[in-house]
C-alpha cells in the first residue's frame, strides 16, 4: 500500500542492492528468523494469511512452505515487485496456495472477515494514513483473526539533519511514527491484545554488518553487480542509515493485537 498519487520506487537496480544486502527475494533485513519472530505463537497454520506489501514473495512462498498457511493472498503497488513475486509463486509450483495481486492505494479490495492472519513485513511505512491502514485491516480480518506485522518506526520527534540527509539518499516516500503511538492507535481500531517489541537492539548490530557487507573485500563484487553509481549510493545510504538507527531515530519494531471474537 502506499500514498494515492504513488509512483514505482522499486527499480530494478534498488531491488537488486537490497537482495544483495538481505538475501535473495527479501526486501528488507532479517530474512526466515525475522519472519519467524513477527509470527511466533500466531496460528498460521492452515490460515487464510494477507500479506501487505509483498515486495518479491519469497515471504508468501515462506508463510505457505515452513509454516504452513492455508493460502496467501500477497498484495504490493508496484508492478514490477508483483510480475516477479508471481513468477517467484509459479516457479515454486504454489500458485495453488499463493496468489500475489498488485492493488490501487487505498481500502483493500476485499470483502469484510476474508482473513485469519494479515501479515506485514516492513512495507507499511509507505502507508501514511495510519488509521485508515489499521481500520482497514481490521475489517478485513475475521472474528478472532491476528494482526502480525514489523514495520520501521520513529521516536516521535521531529527529524534531525542526520535523518533528513538519510532520507534524502534512500529516495523513498516514509511515514514514520512512534512504534508506542502505533500501539495506541491499533487499540483505539478496535483490537484488543496489542503487543509490541522493539527491535532497535537487533538491528544496531544488524546495520553494522550490512555495512561490513558493502565494504572491503566485498565492494569490488557489489560495483561489479550494481555498477559503480548504484553501489556509491547503496554505501552511502546504509552508512547514513546506521547513524540515525545508532541514534534511535529510526527503529524496527513488531505490533501485534487481535480483533475481538
Amino acid at each position: 500500500m502506499s500514498a494515492p498519487d504513488h509512483h514505482d520506487e522499486y527499480g530494478e537496480t534498488f531491488v537488486a542492492g537490497l537482495e544483495w544486502m538481505w538475501g535473495e527475494g527479501y526486501l528488507s533485513p532479517g530474512g526466515e528468523a525475522e519472519v519467524a519472530r513477527i509470527i511466533a505463537g500466531v496460528p498460521i497454520g492452515g490460515a487464510r494469511v494477507l500479506d501487505i506489501g509483498c515486495g518479491l514473495g519469497a515471504v508468501d512462498i515462506l508463510l505457505v512452505e515452513r509454516f504452513r498457511a492455508a493460502h496467501v493472498t500477497g498484495i504490493d503497488v508496484e508492478a514490477p515487485l508483483v510480475a516477479k513475486a508471481a513468477a517467484r509463486v509459479e516457479a515454486a509450483g504454489l500458485a495453488d496456495r499463493v496468489s500475489i495481486q498488485k492493488v490501487s492505494p487505498g481500502p483493500f479490495p476485499f470483502e469484510d472477515d476474508t482473513f485469519d492472519v494479515v501479515f506485514s513485513k516492513d512495507s507499511m511505512i509507505h502507508i501514511p494514513d495510519k488509521r485508515a491502514l489499521y481500520e482497514d485491516i481490521h475489517r478485513v480480518l475475521a472474528p478472532g483473526g491476528w494482526m502480525a506485522v514489523s514495520d520501521w518506526f520513529g521516536n516521535g520527534l521531529e527529524p534531525t539533519p542526520a535523518m533528513r540527509a538519510w532520507l534524502d539518499v534512500v529516495g523513498l516516500t516514509f511515514r514514520l511514527e512512534s512504534i508506542e503511538t502505533s500501539a495506541t492507535l491499533v487499540e483505539t481500531c478496535g483490537f484488543t491484545g496489542v503487543e509490541w517489541r522493539d527491535r532497535n537492539a537487533w538491528y544496531a548490530k544488524a546495520v553494522t554488518d550490512e555495512l561490513a557487507t558493502l565494504t572491503g573485500d566485498n565492494h569490488p563484487r557489489l560495483v561489479a553487480h550494481l555498477g559503480p553509481e548504484a553501489a556509491a549510493q547503496r554505501l552511502e545510504s546504509t552508512a547514513k542509515k546506521k547513524v540515525v538507527v545508532d541514534g534511535g531515530e529510526l527503529r524496527p519494531g513488531h505490533l501485534r493485537a487481535r480483533k475481538p471474537a
